[in-house]
């Protein structure tokens, strides 16, 4: 009687204990090696990361997970699919800008002078994220998730209130054109987004000797400046001379 008691007990303490590999305990699933505490905003981290070298529409959960060196089942449990992943790294890439932007931009400053500052920050966040509208056309692709409706259209909604109410106040100054808000912001962001990809073509012997990439950056910043603001600046040439200072390009 005792020993079939000594027998029971010892099989329950042995299920109650982790299995184990090659003498340890194992990995639970979904947790990453090593100690650190793996979390949703550490996730999309490490997934823009990933998204600085690879395409969007090239983006797995597998992959991102591979990346993260975590378990696949931790990406499902918290984005569910791809689709709700990307909206997430959209997210915080957009409220990253925009944060970005809020610090250096202020109403005080001229209408030319907030364009400008928006085209020194653009040209910066796309050396570092090259396919961000990459990513909102690859959500846009997905019009069943509601998510990605409510992302794409609150995005595009503020930032062309943004460019109407900068546009309107230099109309009202005196040092804009009344020129439309959607398509200064599509000439901007496009201009700005093809410097990291187009200055590839261009060959290296060609650009300044001795110039690095910074300085060609800042080249280039000072080249859109002035084509944008001769475009729509009431007065070009002094809105464009003084716009450039406040960016130092």
């Amino acid at each position: 009687m005792t020993q079939d008691k000594d027998s029971t007990e010892q099989k329950a303490t042995a299920a109650r204990k982790p299995p184990t590999r090659s003498g340890k305990a194992a990995r639970a699933i979904g947790r990453p090696t090593g100690k650190r505490r793996i979390g949703k905003e550490l996730l999309i981290e490490k997934t823009a990361e990933l998204l600085r070298t690879v395409p969007p529409e090239k983006l797995s959960l597998s992959l991102a997970a591979r990346h993260a060196r975590v378990h696949l089942t931790l990406f499902k449990y918290y984005f569910q699919d791809r689709t709700r992943l990307l909206v997430d790294v959209a997210r915080t890439l957009s409220k990253e800008i925009g944060e970005r932007v809020a610090a250096i931009e202020s109403d005080t400053k001229s209408a030319p002078e907030r364009l400008a500052i928006r085209i020194d920050a653009m040209v910066d966040f796309f050396l570092i994220n090259p396919f961000y509208h990459r990513l909102m056309v690859e959500i846009i692709g997905d019009e069943t998730d509601p998510l990605a409706s409510e992302l794409i259209s609150v995005w595009m909604s503020k930032t062309l209130d943004i460019y109407r109410s900068i546009i309107d106040a230099g109309v009202a100054e005196g040092s804009l054109k009344p020129v439309d808000p959607y398509f200064t912001f599509l000439a901007i962001m496009g201009l700005c987004e093809k410097f990291q990809h187009a200055s590839k073509l261009i060959d290296r012997g060609q650009a300044p000797s001795g110039e690095t990439p910074e300085q060609a950056a800042a080249r280039y910043k000072g080249f859109v400046i002035d084509m944008i603001l001769e475009g729509v600046g009431a007065s070009p040439e002094a809105t464009a001379r003084r716009a450039r200072r406040v960016v130092n390009v």
